[in-house]
């Protein structure tokens, strides 16, 4: 009985480190996403892998697409950290495809995550963007978002409703 009580008391300690490293690598990555997100509209993109370290982008970029900063997270745990990747600094996002010689030089993995980056970057400029298909709660925080905005909508819509009842019995 000892040993399923050690072995549970080992698993709960395990299980709570995790989830500690795990809430400091959400919050450093957040922080960062806020502080790209003060320079401008932030353009993410990943490779992930299943055994092997995955990869997250970060870019700020401007107005015309350009990218301010770069920030890039890639690792198999919580112990991936975010560092900065300025090799794309000054850039146009649209031109970092497979054919830039930048993209060509970097890691399978990054240049991926680049690439998906430009990738989601276009498709929000032509309007073809899913937000359900890329979400990371798919499909729950879309249906999230929707139910949020059906509310949103229906409260409108009353209060519009009782305006002009209103307006009618004066």
């Amino acid at each position: 009985m000892s040993n399923l009580i050690t072995f549970g008391i080992i698993f709960l300690a395990a299980f709570l480190l995790q989830s500690v490293l795990a809430l400091r690598q959400i919050k450093s990555f957040n922080s960062t996403f806020i502080n790209l997100r003060k320079l401008g509209k932030v353009v993410t993109g990943k490779k992930s892998g299943r055994f092997i370290a995955g990869t997250v982008i970060l870019f700020a970029i401007n107005d015309d697409g350009n990218i301010i900063e770069g920030a890039m997270m890639q690792g198999v745990s919580v112990f991936a950290k975010i560092k900065p990747f300025t090799l794309f600094n000054g850039q146009s996002l649209i031109t970092l495809d497979g054919n830039n010689e930048n993209v060509k030089q970097l890691h399978t993995f990054k240049a991926r995550a680049v690439e998906n980056a430009r990738e989601l970057y276009i498709r929000y400029l032509t309007g073809t963007m899913e937000s359900d298909k890329y979400s990371l709660f798919t499909p729950f925080g879309f249906n999230i978002f929707r139910a949020k905005e059906k509310y949103k909508n229906h409260k409108k819509k009353l209060k519009d409703k009782r305006s002009i009842k209103n307006g009618l019995d004066c």
